[in-house]
């Protein structure tokens, strides 16, 4: 019996992060779900607008990032971390046109990168590999994010304030 429980102490010493590492994943795990509540204000705005693709894309969005921070969730429970449950601040809904919608999508993603770049940084500290090896599909998952963001800002400045072009890019912005 001696022998059982020292395995199991064992197990769970090697299964469990650092008090640090725990910390860091549930600040992302609020971050994560700050996130969508601004693609939700995102999307509130674009409904409010007329902007029904962007509305889309926000919507989707933001369910996107409910399902990262609930991938963070699950990890922390796998390792038998504990969970922190955030509370979350009322997001803007107040943005001058669509443009500024993308770029301030694209500066909040470039923030979650940071983030996601520094829990990779904290896991090689910790000698934490098996959470740098779970990181390592978000660091993966936001190079996409920042270049959705870029391609669409960019696409928006070429067309600049002309409305058919808005109109065509909102249009396919519905699509995803």
């Amino acid at each position: 019996w001696s022998s059982d429980v020292c395995s199991s102490d064992l197990r769970r010493r090697l299964t469990m992060i650092t008090a640090r590492m725990e910390k860091e994943i549930n600040a992302q795990i609020k971050a994560e779900f700050e996130s969508a509540f601004i693609y939700m204000g995102m999307a509130a705005w674009a409904h409010k607008n007329g902007y029904f693709g962007t509305e889309n894309f926000m919507w989707k969005q933001a369910k996107e990032e409910e399902e990262h921070a609930m991938k963070l969730v699950n990890y922390l429970q796998d390792v038998d971390a504990t969970v922190e449950i955030p509370g979350i601040e009322k997001p803007t809904i107040n943005y001058k046109s669509i443009l500024d919608v993308f770029e301030k999508g694209l500066e909040h993603e470039k923030y979650i990168t940071s983030r996601i770049n520094n829990l990779v940084m904290i896991s090689d500290e910790e000698g934490d590999y098996a959470t740098n090896d779970f990181l390592q599909w978000y660091v993966t998952e936001q190079v996409e994010e920042e270049k959705t963001f870029r391609n669409i800002v960019k696409r928006l400045k070429m067309v600049g304030d002309h409305a058919n072009g808005i109109f065509m890019i909102d249009s396919k912005l519905e699509e995803r």
